[in-house]
């Protein structure tokens, strides 16, 4: 007796449910995807991808139109089932038959009209929710010799409407969720209004790059700039890939052992307009700077704006988000895409794929005119922390807290390694056969001649050893770092990091801790430190140097505070998790929160700066 392939028995219940839990941010992906791939199809020359408005019954529905292989009416018909495509091969990890018509439903309940041309005639269907059927259906329309049918011959219609009919073309319009939904400017649902330009820029974001001389161009009404209230206009859209002979610079850099690569991105702004010079060279869309990962051709993971100034310092880049992008391209075999293509997988076990998980890889690769570029956008300070990391230094050096140099890894490339307590921070010596240039027979007269610091020779040097069973002392063992501290001043740094609000935030990837300098507790302790130094020098000198100290020994307090958690590693009690929650930003706030412990030190700290800033230099006659 043969296998028997597993039925479904209910299927009403799980095409609604397929649909009703999919993802509505994922629609314009998967339909601009589609008229990618089918407009690929096309002669060269004539690959192209317009979006635009169509007004039905007064109110506009946004339409995908592309060149490409057409579709007759059986093949329209095929088409609109789920799970099925057209000229394109199903798999799981390929871009399936799926996406397109189950994110749209999830939108676009009202109906998705189909049209394509196929060798001149034009054919039409219309899917949907039915609400006697209670189920996505096929909708039937009465035909003028009273019959009726789901797909149909449309061909005068669209040629009356101004449609080609020399060339093949498939064309998809989403009703909404009504029929007076306006689908352009509410894309994502009625009642979610969007910026102008949402369409082209999540296209840019999403594509890497469009296939081989696709030309995309969208209508001026869904476009940055001018041309609000207008249609029949076009601007051209492409791929940050096309543009970066815009940009200043920019470079790939291969990890061989890994098999990803890291493109490092300079995308300042203009000097005449707020905006980024992709975004100046590209009007279709409004760019910014961001860092993703790139699977085959697409980002995922994408973090713009706060997102990415959040996440920046992980990835090295503490300051200069707003002006550098990072793209992590990995290989086909090292993910999997999410059902919905709205995330990354480890193909191991399916746990998400995240652009953090290759933050340390980032930082390693690093070219240095980025890292210049960083420099050059860190803020200038003339606060000098050397005494307080020195005395938090110490603090954490009590606990004798083992560098992390291991972490486990989902990488299929990664090669398990032995596992070591304790690290070292000195090297083993190495055996070096190395010919110096110079007379040997000098080296017979050595103890004998001072030698000339400039012209010195390197000779071998007796190694001493210890007993067997010796181990390095606890001394020279590689203790944890603390974190640098960056205290910030400016407003819009602040909120970037996203710490408004809060005493600071603590990155332990990038070993960098960030102080809010307008926490509300610094105003409270500088108005006490204030009071009790007013008649020690200048009102002006005394109020900057008594604010410097309420910051100087919060960051001191919260400092103190990620010390005792990072201590906390040795302990067995305490989870990854819990880590996390003792360094987060209300955590930290809580322990700045405690400033009376402060107050002497502070004062004693402030009343040396005042005594310093009011001292005349000496001018020498």
């Amino acid at each position: 007796m043969r296998a028997e392939p597993l039925q479904i028995r209910d299927r009403r219940f799980l095409v609604n449910r397929l649909i009703e839990q999919a993802p509505v941010g994922t629609l314009v992906r998967e339909f601009f995807k589609n008229a990618d791939e089918s407009a690929a199809l096309a002669q060269e020359g004539n690959r192209r991808i317009h979006i635009y408005p169509v007004e039905i019954d007064g109110v506009r529905k946004i339409a995908f139109w592309n060149t490409g292989v057409g579709m007759d009416g059986q093949e329209l018909k095929l088409a609109t089932d789920l799970s099925s495509s057209i000229n394109k091969k199903m798999s799981l990890d390929g871009n399936f038959g799926i996406g397109a018509k189950v994110s749209g439903l999830t939108m676009s309940r009202s109906g998705i009209r189909y049209r394509s041309c196929k060798d001149g005639i034009v054919n039409e269907v219309t899917i949907g929710y039915d609400d006697y059927e209670e189920t996505y259906v096929r909708f039937p329309v009465e035909l003028p010799d009273g019959t009726s049918d789901t797909v149909f011959d449309v061909t005068f219609a669209a040629q009356k409407e101004g449609h080609d009919l020399e060339t093949d073309w498939t064309e998809v319009v989403l009703f909404g969720e009504s029929d007076d939904h306006d689908t352009v400017a509410e894309p994502l649902g009625k009642g979610k209004k969007v910026d102008r330009s949402y369409i082209p820029t999540i296209i840019f974001q999403r594509f890497a790059k469009f296939l081989d001389g696709v030309e995309v161009r969208i209508d001026v009404s869904m476009t940055k700039g001018g041309g609000k209230g207008e249609t029949g206009r076009t601007r051209p859209l492409k791929p940050l890939c096309a543009i970066l002979d815009k940009l200043p610079m920019h470079e790939r850099v291969s990890d061989s052992g890994l098999g990803i690569v890291v493109h490092y991105i300079h995308d300042p702004k203009h000097e005449q307009s707020g905006h980024s010079l992709s975004s100046r060279a590209n009007p279709a869309t409004a760019s910014t700077t961001f860092c993703a990962l790139v699977y085959k051709g697409e980002r995922y993971d994408f973090k713009n704006r706060i997102s990415w100034s959040a996440a920046a310092p992980n990835f090295g880049i503490p300051f200069g988000s707003k002006v550098l992008t990072i793209e992590i391209e990995i290989p086909s075999s090292m993910a999997l895409p999410t059902q919905y293509r709205d995330g990354l997988v480890w193909p191991e076990d399916r746990s998400p794929l995240l652009a953090e998980h290759f933050a340390e890889d980032v930082r390693e690769l690093m070219p240095g005119w980025f890292k210049e570029i960083i420099r050059a956008q860190s803020p200038e300070s003339d606060e000098n922390l050397d005494d307080l990391q020195a005395d938090l230094q110490k603090l954490l050096d009590e606990f004798r807290v083992p560098t992390i140099t291991l972490s486990s890894s989902k990488r299929s490339s990664s090669t398990p390694t032995e596992s070591y307590d304790e690290g070292m921070d000195t090297s083993s010596p190495t055996e070096l056969d190395t010919d110096f240039p110079g007379n040997v027979e000098d080296l017979n007269h050595i103890d004998s001649v001072v030698p000339d610091p400039k012209n010195q020779i390197a000779i071998k040097k007796k190694v001493r050893k210890a007993p067997e069973g010796s181990i390095a002392s606890r001394a020279t063992k590689a203790l944890e770092r603390v974190p640098e501290i960056k205290i910030l001043t400016d407003p819009d740094e602040i909120s970037d990091k996203d710490i408004k609000g809060r005493a600071g935030r603590y990155y332990k990837e990038a070993q960098t801790l960030f102080i809010n300098g307008h926490y509300n507790i610094v105003d409270r302790m500088a108005s006490e430190l204030e009071v009790e130094l007013r008649n020690f020098g200048e009102p002006e000198i005394v109020r900057t140097q008594t604010i410097n100290a309420a910051r100087h020994y919060m960051a001191f307090r919260v400092g103190k505070l990620t010390c005792f958690a990072i201590s906390k590693r040795l302990s067995e009690d305490w989870s990854v998790d819990d880590l996390d929650r003792a360094t987060s930003p209300e955590s930290l706030s809580m322990a700045a929160d405690d400033y009376k412990q402060s107050i002497p030190i502070a004062k004693k700290w402030a009343k040396n700066m005042i005594r310093a800033a009011g001292i005349e230099p000496n001018i020498a006659e």
